[in-house]
């Protein structure tokens, strides 16, 4: 295939290459891949987040007993076999331990999750409230919050506490999303997103790849986020859980998710873009290029229900690359990555 991407200040001058030219790149041998896409990436990376690479956290504050059937989640009460803690909203106290252990790893973003459609409960809602804020009273984190589909007002509780960020991915191509979920639609996805954004939240987004989603799919993922417009996305790369409907879905080779971390940033040069759950067994031995692939960031330690690379691995495998992590504050941060 002859193929060839813009130059550096076209792509920045346009706001992103179009969805034609991202398929070409998911159709690329691996020597075209790296020879003539990873330099523009890498390129475009540096020229926006210069060497710098932020780290998000988060706590899984709630678990399992989920009333939606989301076929990546073992956390659904849909999956009986899927084996997964359940437990209920940790403790305000218990948010800011979790926040503070994550802070001393290098942590700039601490994000809570929880499980279930939404949070209504006005019990849960202060627990939440006063986590936020003892997390803000007592460290310089940047508090987040994952919480599924939820109300204005509820909402408004946690922004007059000083959460900056809220999370709500919407996982998957809007027509491939019905294979996915039948529990709740893709336009309620979108819309939770929209409503953050209003709001004032510094707003995360994004999903999972490798979920039986074909080449086209991904592409209209990636320009479904783009109009959404998300201060950042955090993509997250299938690592199959037992007893769920996608436990023996494997999908993905290294090169594929490089290919999609590069279209990401393609797509959307000023966007941060975290490299999120299932990047260790997806990416392998290709970690370490996902930086050149466009990434600005990574999430440190343990995701929801999977565990994820030691954080001084991480923190080893950026000092290699001569890259070094944000400061507290130090740019727009991205929000979590609600990963399995």
């Amino acid at each position: 295939m002859n193929f060839t991407l813009p130059s550096l200040s076209k792509i920045l001058q346009k706001g992103g290459i179009g969805p034609d030219l991202a398929r070409q790149i998911l159709d690329l041998d691996e020597d075209s891949f790296f020879n003539s896409v990873l330099p523009i990436t890498k390129a475009l990376r540096e020229a926006v987040f210069q060497n710098e690479v932020s780290f998000c956290s988060i706590t899984n504050a709630k678990s399992g007993a989920c009333i939606e059937d989301c076929s990546f989640c073992a956390q659904s009460n849909a999956y009986k076999s899927a084996p997964s803690p359940v437990y209920a909203l940790m403790s305000a106290d218990k948010i800011l331990e979790k926040a503070k252990k994550k802070k001393k790893f290098g942590g700039t973003e601490f994000s809570i999750v929880t499980s279930g459609r939404g949070m209504s409960k006005a019990k849960e809602l202060d627990t939440m409230v006063d986590a936020i804020t003892k997390i803000r009273e007592q460290t310089d984190l940047e508090t987040c919050a994952s919480l599924g589909l939820m109300e204005e007002k509820d909402l408004r509780r946690l922004k007059d506490a000083g959460m900056i960020h809220y999370h709500h991915n919407i996982e998957t191509a809007r027509s491939y999303f019905p294979n996915i979920v039948t529990t709740h639609t893709w336009d309620e996805e979108a819309q939770t997103v929209r409503q953050a954004k209003a709001m004032g939240f510094e707003v995360c987004c994004g999903g999972i790849m490798g979920m039986g989603e074909n080449k086209d799919q991904r592409v209209e993922f990636t320009y479904q986020l783009k109009e959404l417009a998300p201060d950042s996305i955090p993509i997250n790369f299938l690592n199959p859980r037992p007893g769920t409907p996608l436990a023996d879905k494997h999908d993905l080779e290294p090169l594929d998710c490089l290919k999609i971390i590069a279209i990401l940033r393609l797509a959307m040069p000023k966007t941060e873009i975290f490299v999120c759950g299932g990047r260790e067994v997806n990416l392998k031995d290709y970690q370490r290029y996902m930086f050149d692939a466009g990434a600005s960031g990574t999430m440190l330690g343990n995701y929801l229900t999977t565990s994820g690379q030691a954080p001084q691995d991480d923190l080893t495998m950026i000092k290699e690359l001569g890259l070094k992590p944000v400061g507290p504050h130090g740019k727009k941060k991205a929000g979590l990555a609600a990963a399995v």
